[in-house]
Parts: C-alpha cells; sequence; structure tokens
C-alpha cells in the first residue's frame, strides 16, 4: 500500500465491496418486485420482518468490522502471527453469535410480528419467511468474518465474487419457486437461502485457499483477551450502529400503521431503494477502512489524510449522482412496485423529499466509517444515534402531524442536516488530534 497512489487505491479497494453491496441490494430489490407482484400483503410482512433480518446483518457486520480493524493493524505493524490469530477468534465468535441468534430469533420473532398487526395472512406470510432466514443465518454472519478477513489483507475481489455467485442464484430461483412452482413467500426464503449457502461455500474456500495469507489455526489458537477487547471495542458500537436502523424502522412502522394500509409497505420499499445509496458509500468505507489502520499503524501521515480526504469527495459524489436519479425518474422507478397510477404519483413525491438527503448522509457515512477505523467506536455510534434515532423519529412525529405522511419524508434530510453539522465539528476535533500524534511520532523518530 506503501508506493501505491491513493486515489487509485482507494477506487480499486472500493470497487468490489461497492458492487458487492449493490449487487446484494439488487438481489433484494428484486425480491420485493417479485414478492409485491405475488401478494401486496407479502410484501408488508416483509417490511415488518426487516428489522429483525437488518439485526442480523448488524451482529455479522459488525463482529466482521471488528475482525477487519484488528488484523488491518496487525497487517501493517508486521505482526503477521496477531493478525491470523485474531482471524480465528473472529471466526469462533462468529459461530457463538450465530448460536444466540437462533435460539433468541425463534423464540421471540412471533410476538415481534404480532405487536404490529392482527391480520392472520400477514403474520402467516412474516412468520414462514423469517423463521428459514433465522435458521440459516450462519450465512450471513460467519460469511461477513470471512470477508472481512479477507478485505483486511486487501483481498476485495474475491467477496465480490462470492456473493455475486450468491445473488445471481437468488434471482434465478426467485420466479422459479415464487410462481413457478406456487410456494409464494416460502419460495422467496427458499431461494434467499440457497443463494447464500452457496456464497458462503465459495467464501469459505478462498479462507481455505493457498494463496491467502491470513490463515484460520484452530489448532494452535491462542486466548488472546487483549484481541477479543480490541475487536468488540470496534464490534460492539459498530453492531449497534448496523442495528439502530431496525429500531428506527420498527419505531416508523408502529408511527406509519396509523396513516393507512400501504403507508408501512411504501416506506419499507422506500428504505430498500436508499439501500443502494449507503451500500455505494459503503463500498467506499469498507475499501478504506483496512487503508486507514494500515496507515495509522504504519505511522504514514501522508497516506492517511489523502485517505480521508479522497473518501469524502467520492461519497459526497455518489450522493450526488443518485439525488439526481430520485429526483429525475421517481415514477419509474415505482411502477416497479405499484400499478395504481395514484399510488405511483403520490409515492413519487416521498422519494424526491428523501433523496434531498443522499449528499448528507453519505458524509455522515464516511464520518461514522473513519471513526470505526480510528477506534472511536463511540463517536460512530452517536451519528448512528443521531440521523437515524434521536433525531428522525421525533421530527418525523411532530412533521407527520402536520404534513401527514409526506412529513415522515420530510424528516429524513432534515435529520441527515443537523446531524452533519455535529458529525463535522466532532470529525475535525478527532482528525486534528489523530494527525498530531501521528506527526509526534515522526518527530521522536
Amino acid at each position: 500500500m506503501e508506493n501505491k497512489k491513493t486515489l487509485p487505491l482507494i477506487i480499486k479497494m472500493s470497487i468490489p465491496p461497492a458492487l458487492s453491496m449493490l449487487i446484494q441490494c439488487l438481489y433484494n430489490l428484486v425480491d420485493s418486485i417479485y414478492i409485491t407482484r405475488y401478494d401486496e400483503l407479502a410484501m408488508e410482512a416483509i417490511s415488518l420482518v426487516y428489522p429483525i433480518q437488518n439485526i442480523i446483518l448488524a451482529i455479522g457486520l459488525g463482529i466482521g468490522i471488528g475482525i477487519n480493524a484488528y488484523v488491518a493493524r496487525k497487517i501493517g505493524e508486521g505482526r503477521m502471527d496477531y493478525a491470523k490469530n485474531g482471524a480465528t477468534l473472529g471466526v469462533i465468535l462468529s459461530i457463538i453469535h450465530y448460536v444466540l441468534v437462533l435460539m433468541f430469533g425463534l423464540l421471540f420473532t412471533g410476538m415481534f410480528i404480532e405487536s404490529f398487526t392482527e391480520n392472520q395472512k400477514v403474520i402467516e406470510y412474516a412468520n414462514t419467511y423469517i423463521n428459514l432466514i433465522i435458521i440459516f443465518s450462519f450465512t450471513t454472519i460467519v460469511q461477513i468474518a470471512l470477508e472481512k478477513i479477507l478485505q483486511a489483507d486487501s483481498k476485495m475481489l474475491l467477496p465480490m465474487i462470492s456473493l455475486l455467485v450468491g445473488s445471481v442464484v437468488n434471482i434465478v430461483l426467485d420466479p422459479i419457486l415464487i410462481f413457478t412452482m406456487n410456494m409464494g413467500i416460502l419460495g422467496a426464503a427458499i431461494a434467499t437461502v440457497v443463494g447464500q449457502v452457496m456464497a458462503t461455500i465459495i467464501m469459505v474456500y478462498f479462507i481455505l485457499s493457498k494463496h491467502n495469507r491470513i490463515k484460520l489455526d484452530f489448532k494452535n489458537l491462542k486466548m488472546d483477551l487483549k484481541c477479543l477487547k480490541q475487536i468488540y471495542f470496534v464490534g460492539i458500537p459498530s453492531i449497534i450502529l448496523t442495528a439502530i436502523p431496525s429500531i428506527m424502522v420498527s419505531a416508523m412502522n408502529y408511527i406509519l400503521v396509523t396513516i393507512n394500509n400501504i403507508a408501512v409497505t411504501t416506506f419499507g420499499i422506500y428504505y430498500k431503494l436508499q439501500y443502494f445509496v449507503y451500500m455505494a458509500v459503503s463500498g467506499i468505507s469498507q475499501g478504506t477502512m483496512p487503508m486507514l489502520g494500515y496507515f495509522y499503524g504504519s505511522n504514514n501521515q501522508a497516506k492517511f489524510k489523502e485517505t480521508v480526504n479522497y473518501s469524502l469527495i467520492l461519497s459526497i459524489f455518489i450522493g450526488f449522482i443518485f439525488m439526481l436519479v430520485f429526483l429525475a425518474i421517481p415514477g419509474p422507478i415505482m411502477k416497479m412496485f405499484y400499478e395504481d397510477l395514484k399510488n405511483v404519483e403520490e409515492v413519487s413525491l416521498f422519494l424526491r423529499v428523501a433523496s434531498l438527503s443522499f449528499i448528507l448522509g453519505s458524509l455522515n457515512y464516511i464520518f461514522a466509517s473513519y471513526f470505526q477505523a480510528v477506534q472511536c467506536g463511540f463517536r460512530s455510534l452517536v451519528v448512528a444515534l443521531l440521523r437515524q434515532f434521536l433525531l428522525i423519529l421525533p421530527l418525523a412525529y411532530i412533521l407527520k402531524i402536520y404534513y401527514g405522511e409526506l412529513g415522515i419524508y420530510i424528516a429524513i434530510p432534515a435529520s441527515e442536516g443537523i446531524t452533519v453539522i455535529i458529525t463535522y465539528i466532532m470529525f475535525r476535533l478527532e482528525y486534528k488530534k489523530r494527525v498530531n500524534a501521528m506527526a509526534n511520532k515522526l518527530n521522536e523518530a
């Protein structure tokens, strides 16, 4: 990394995870289109259980980010034995977390679903879908741990290949199982699970490959408490960070169910659409996170500063492009889900208003990722709490009183705008301190 130009390196590191996340968004979107065409109640059910899916993702991604930060830093320090041991411990932690998800997920999801609706068909759809996802959730939790280990060693293309195969399998199986075999929402769940199993098998193959430097060594594993502490120090805030949208969506659903019978479905569709924006930005953050960890570990001040600056510029560009798209053609986008032109016209306005948040939200996302990369997990948590809980929910509740359903979507750019001001102040203070510390190390050397 030291001898490569920063911007090309960021693009090289970011494109594979960005494409991976965008592919994942695409097959989630395809799922939603097929499910909506099958039965709108089924789409309502999927929207209701989305928070559970996101919590599973949060657990896998949070610990994965903790592993990634630790392993990348040890590689930067030249301590490969610590990196390998940390990777092995991380995989064991992921397996333990899967067992906990399985136990608590199957125990409490039924009560969660019934707290939103009394419609038995929606409850049946939701339980059918989410129970299968929970049982096979190791394909999310363990797979992400393996993915982050590879990314920590700058191998960004391999995870993309794995996810691409899983996504293609899912997209191909969806119409066959949902419509041709008339399995409905169970078919959608099976297609998702089969795709994820295929992706996990390929990821395991990559990890076991002789070309992979970070070998998992369970026989010589050392129970390094300092390593565990550092993984969780970054991982727990990351879990909370990723899980906060689940809490927000659940709380928002409680507000939306009081409006009309398609409000929950509409917000669920919007939330999947906006994932295209933030998963593209996530690719930038995933590409730059191991770079920041490496440059910080090797005390390369110039490269560290360049990486931060370029990541912010790229995130603004992504947010701007998506905002233009959503402002220009919301109608054709929403026609994929709704046949009623009146519904399309109304929800297109919601999409336009919400898209005004994309640049601000992209910046907030990168600021949060920066805090994670430099071991400031609490600040990253503050960013997430502000933009997706502490500000948006009160604003949505208040604005809904005055503007109805539109008020929900006005609250999104409003909360992102307030958050970006607060976050930028935190970022500047921490960034200046970090750069000064690196300069002092150079002077001492």
